[in-house]
């Protein structure tokens, strides 16, 4: 009787613990300042991104993604919290101190410590909470945050070391790179904090400039006004065609530097054994004007710097699909990754749970986004906020300041936004929808912005 006892309860131990490892591990991968078109896998010609292409050969790519807002700590706090940054507060970039951040907004890390994960961070941070904070941001292995030169080159070891230690359980990891941003110092002509690049080959060998590389008639004054702030943000003011080009060739190097880092991650999921049980989301904090309307850096609220990669993958296992549903990464992933995780999301989430739509892809969950910004040099904030209401083919962009405030374009015709509709008479009906659609918005989920129209 008593080795039948044993044997039972080896039993129901066995069975315990395969119900917690059939529980996927979450693998989130985040790049900083890459516009959603810099992948090979999007098409884009001018660069090779064989790690990105994988994931997008084994899972969804969302075409119409984009961050909540287009500047690192805000975008940041949005994705970790779940919520918009005019809802946390957080809408400029922010150094991390103790009390900024309320204990009843839970961080991701902690809502999957608090359902049984085993939790790391490894890379990048610029969030608003000390690293060291573990019991309010919940990841356990926290790892090379901390600003050095050469950060990315060591954030797959530390990945590595985090997947071997916790193969054997269900984990959420964090891997953060911060390429390509060093096109910052690029373009100011510093030296580089993460790679090395060679000398920009001659022009007639660069990236041909995009179709809407000049700036555009009927653009709010706002916009480059505020570039004069700070020339080392913009140090691109008046750039001509030649040095847009050799931009874009950098930046694209700097894009296949942090592929490559992203392809030693992937293969430690191979390497322990734990790819097949591993969904995999790719993304960035936001994007980059890439030359788009002669826009470097981010902000301003044009598709090159809003708009983002976004991936979700299992190897081995789904088919390669593109949907082009409307996704906030600052909103959805939390949402999404409990989905996946079957963990119960926070009640005041309002994000859409994209593991519905991969399983279901006729299910609709959104029509209408709407993501903002607030300029700022660094942390000073600039006093010029703005919004934008994104639709299944326009996008409507309005700012607080200026004589000229709106831009209305619709995005299936004119994907560059060069032509300005909310100056055309033809359109008023339209623009006055969309504005009262911005003005609901606003009222339905508390936010204060006002354009005074």
């Amino acid at each position: 009787m008593k080795y039948h006892i044993i044997a039972l309860l080896c039993c129901l131990v066995g069975v315990v613990n395969a119900q917690t490892t059939n529980k996927p591990n979450i693998l989130i991968i985040l790049t900083d300042q890459q516009t959603a078109d810099a992948m090979s896998a999007a098409g884009n010609k001018d660069l090779h991104t064989p790690a990105m292409d994988k994931l997008a050969a084994n899972g969804v790519r969302f075409t119409k993604a984009y961050c909540a807002q287009p500047l690192c700590t805000p975008s940041r706090t949005s994705i970790f919290s779940g919520k918009m940054p005019f809802e946390t507060g957080f809408v400029g970039n922010t150094q991390e101190r103790d009390g900024q951040w309320p204990d009843s907004l839970l961080m991701m890390g902690k809502i999957f410590q608090n359902g049984g994960y085993k939790t790391g961070y490894v890379g990048k941070w610029h969030l608003p909470v000390p690293n060291g904070k573990v019991s309010q941001h919940g990841f356990e292995y926290i790892q090379n945050t901390n600003f050095l030169d050469y950060n990315d080159g060591a954030t797959p070891a530390y990945c590595a070391r985090f997947i071997k230690e916790n193969k054997d359980k269900p984990f959420l990891l964090v891997a953060s790179f911060l390429n390509p941003h060093d096109i910052c110092e690029w373009a100011r002509g510093e030296d580089l904090k993460m790679d090395v690049l060679e000398e920009a080959p001659p022009v007639a060998q660069c990236p041909e400039l995009p179709a809407n590389w000049n700036i555009p008639a009927n653009e709010p004054e706002v916009l480059r006004e505020q570039q004069k702030v700070s020339a080392r943000t913009y140090p691109t003011v008046g750039w001509n065609a030649d040095q847009w080009r050799k931009y874009r060739w950098a930046y694209n190097r700097l894009v296949e530097k942090v592929d490559k880092y992203i392809e030693m991650v992937l293969g430690s999921l191979k390497k322990y054994n734990v790819e097949k049980n591993t969904i995999i989301i790719f993304t960035a904090d936001h994007g980059d004007g890439y030359a788009g309307h002669s826009w470097n850096q981010k902000q301003v609220l044009y598709e090159e710097a809003a708009k983002v990669p976004f991936i979700i993958s299992k190897i081995g296992d789904w088919a390669a699909r593109t949907d082009s549903m409307l996704v906030c990464n600052g909103i959805d992933i939390i949402p999404t990754i409990c989905g996946f995780a079957e963990l119960k999301k926070p009640a005041y989430l309002k994000g859409a749970d994209l593991a519905k739509r991969i399983s279901s892809p006729a299910v609709n969950l959104r029509d209408t986004l709407v993501i903002e910004t607030d300029f700022a040099d660094n942390e000073n904030l600039l006093g010029i906020s703005g919004r934008a209401v994104i639709t299944k083919d326009f996008k409507y962009i309005v700012y607080n300041k200026g004589k000229l405030k709106e831009q209305l374009f619709d995005l299936d015709k004119d994907p560059g936004e060069m032509d300005n509709l909310s100056v055309n008479p033809k359109y008023r009906k339209k623009l006055a929808a969309i504005r009262s659609c911005l003005k609901q918005w606003c009222i339905s989920n508390g936010d204060k912005f006002t354009s005074g129209l």
